[in-house]
């Protein structure tokens, strides 16, 4: 990619420029938007109580990538938000977010501010989001922000009126109930892992519409995929016990390892999930649902493909 050149900087008080026609269409392919307007894909990251029913999600982090013609990139934002919240040890390790990253970020104002400086500088007409980031800023802005200034009060809603989430229209365009970055990306070949940074996983969702739009997707891929959600469905609804149990005499032992032994010839989801129980109930051991990669070598060796779930993926799709 050539080198990006930053635009000079606009005054912010002006409106961002906004297609509103785009506002009433629905968007069964970004890639034919893109030979007339700039789009930017975002996420964001934000700290949940870890107590149910709780205070909202705060906002922490936002991130996007700004593109044109045939998804080229062209500016690239990342930013922590300033906060003083103790963070539980889930979040810091799926994020990899330090408190004095928090501390010694700049404020709500300033990086809302910088945000929408970037997307008029590049007169992005739409910001495409995976899931539930619009709700977050909205919730957040609410919740938290009631001293910012009516500047920034007005910036942050007109990025919010940006914003579309393209989760159900692309789960619909693949005919899924719907999936993760992580899946998505699974399944258009473009690695396994999701960082939980904001800037990575917005160009992670750049990535993905870009290849579902210009090469699609391999149909042998998504009849695993649907199946394998369907499955886990069920797998976790009939699991019932997480731990093993006192007090159990080694005759039940005996005649459970018995039994798991036959579960371990019928080849459904059922028996799976009942086996599972009785590992765990006699000997502690806890079993889980296999990942979509397992589960994709399980099945392409049942259809005798031999590849790699890699090598599948990278060729097929």
């Amino acid at each position: 990619m050539a080198k990006i050149r930053k635009k000079p900087k606009k005054n912010i008080n002006k409106n961002i420029n906004i297609n509103k026609k785009s506002f009433t269409q629905s968007t069964p392919n970004i890639a034919e938007k893109l030979d007339n307007e700039m789009v930017a894909f975002l996420d964001t990251e934000f700290l949940t109580s870890q107590i149910k029913g709780g205070p909202p999600a705060k906002l922490v982090s936002v991130g996007f990538v700004v593109c044109g013609k045939n998804f080229e990139e062209v500016t690239r934002f990342h930013s922590y938000i300033y906060a003083e919240d103790k963070l539980h040890d889930r979040f810091q390790e799926m994020t990899g977010i330090e408190r004095k990253d928090l501390l010694s970020a700049p404020d709500y104002e300033l990086v809302m501010e910088e945000v929408a400086e970037q997307l008029e500088a590049w007169e992005v007409s739409r910001i495409y989001v995976w899931g539930p980031d619009k709700y977050v800023i909205q919730r957040d802005l609410l919740e938290y922000r009631k001293d910012i200034s009516k500047r920034t009060r007005k910036i942050v809603n007109r990025i919010l009126r940006m914003i579309k989430d393209i989760e159900g229209i692309y789960s619909a365009k693949l005919d899924l109930q719907s999936a993760g970055i992580g899946s998505l990306k699974i399944i258009c070949g473009l690695g396994t892992e999701v960082s939980h940074n904001a800037l990575d996983d917005a160009v992670d969702l750049k990535n993905i519409i870009r290849h579902i739009d210009l090469k699609g997707c391999s149909e042998h891929i998504l009849q695993i995929m649907k199946k394998y959600t369907a499955e886990k469905e069920v797998y976790y609804r009939l699991r019932r016990f997480r731990e093993k149990w006192d007090d159990v005499s080694e005759g039940i032992q005996e005649k459970s390892l018995g039994l798991l032994k036959e579960l371990g010839k019928v080849d459904t989801v059922e028996a799976r999930a009942l086996r599972d129980d009785l590992l765990v109930m006699c000997t502690g051991e806890a079993m889980v649902f296999p990942t979509l990669e397992e589960y994709i070598q399980k099945e392409n060796v049942k259809t005798g493909i031999k590849n790699t779930n890699s090598e599948i993926t990278q060729n097929n799709i």
